[in-house]
Formats: C-alpha cells, structure tokens, sequence
C-alpha cells in the first residue's frame, strides 16, 4: 500500500476553522464521554475508579460541564459559520459541495444499495460530501442540540422547574442519558469505521487534519 501524497493541485476539502473545530471537539467530546459515562454508570467498579483518580464525582461532574461548553460552543460557532458562507461569502447551500441532503443522495443510495448486491459494477460517484456523512453528520448535529437542552434541565432544575414540570427533568435525565450512549456508539464505531477503515482509506483517512483530499 502506498503513502498517502499531496500536490498543489490536490483538492482542499476542509477549510482550517472545520479543522480546528474538528481537533477541539475530539477532545471535548472524550470528555464528555469519560465524565458522563462515569457519572450514569457510577456503580460499576470501572467507573468508581475513574472518578476516585480525579478527586470524585464532583469534579467528574464539573470536566462533564466544563466539556460540554467548549464542545457545544463548536456546535454554535458552526452553525453561525452557516451564515457566514450563506451570506457572508455568497455560498450555495446546495449542490455538490454542499452538506445538505439533497435528492441526488437518495439515487445514490439505492445505487449503492444494488452495487452491493452485485446489480451495479460500479459504486456510485459521491460529490463532496456522501450521503452516509451527510446522514451521520446531521443526526450528530441535531442530536448534540437535544444533549444541550436536557444538559441545561439538568444543569439548573431549579430554574426550569419555575416553569415546567417536575417530571421534565426526570424525563431530560432519561433522554440525555441515552442519547449520550447512542452518540458514543456512533463515535467511536461507525465514525471511525467509516472515515478511517474503508478499504480505500484505510489505515487512515487524514483530510480532516491535513484538509486535503485523501489519495494514494
């Protein structure tokens, strides 16, 4: 297997700011992983012994918080960059570089989907963005929204309990918790199994540190 290599004329596929929000949001998002994993399963001996080498569960609780602010604030900055490229740079939210599903994903899907069974020689011609990162990418971005709201419940009860339910903090519990683990999953198997051990990028696919288009 050859090296990865870059030309001049090897296409940019991430700008710095995606870079630098993706490094950061490796990060924060371990964070929350580690703290808030540890926190839901406190009673597991794995999880007593993480947060006995951080001093406890209050300060599980407050690199938890803390993770969540910078992770979520990435989630904010990008959708402001959104606008930014909307309005700011005369961008097109559609097209082929375009993250926004589109109907084109639909055929290529169902022409991945006969490839696979053998009824197509030929895989589909992705644009920029497949419809498998366009899928993963909104159900994360719509989903780290649902943990900040049912964080917040959690964060400040006695605040929100002002003017909800009681009960709706018993349910955020519930939704956070488990929106949490399916995040995690999503992470750390199907984003890793998908960007980095395809056949064709595989042992890693380095475009989002290096910004350039991965070849061989």
């Amino acid at each position: 297997m050859q090296a990865t290599s870059f030309t001049p004329d090897t296409p940019i596929r991430f700008s710095v700011i995606h870079r630098l929000l993706h490094l950061v949001v490796m990060f924060g998002f371990t964070g929350l992983a580690v703290t808030g994993l540890s926190l839901g399963l406190s009673s597991t001996t794995p999880a007593r012994g993480f947060m006995w080498l951080i001093g406890g569960a209050s300060h599980a609780a407050m690199l938890h918080r803390y993770c969540a602010v910078v992770t979520y604030g990435c989630v904010v900055i990008h959708a402001l960059w959104f606008l930014y490229y909307k309005f700011g740079l005369a961008g097109a939210w559609t097209g082929p570089d375009s993250i926004v599903p589109s109907l084109k994903d639909l055929k290529d899907f169902k022409h991945h989907l006969a490839y696979f069974f053998g009824l197509e020689k030929t895989p589909p011609r992705f644009d920029k963005f497949s419809y498998m990162e366009k899928i993963e990418y909104w159900a994360l971005f719509i989903g780290m929204n649902t943990m900040g709201i049912t964080g917040l419940v959690l964060w400040y009860p006695e605040c929100f309990t002002r003017y909800i339910p009681g009960f709706f903090v018993n349910l955020a519990q519930t939704l956070h918790f488990y929106e949490a683990v399916l995040a995690v999953v999503v992470k750390f198997f199907i984003h890793i199994g998908m960007a980095h051990f395809r056949p064709e990028t595989y042992p890693a696919d380095t475009s989002i540190f290096t910004g350039r288009s991965h070849k061989k």
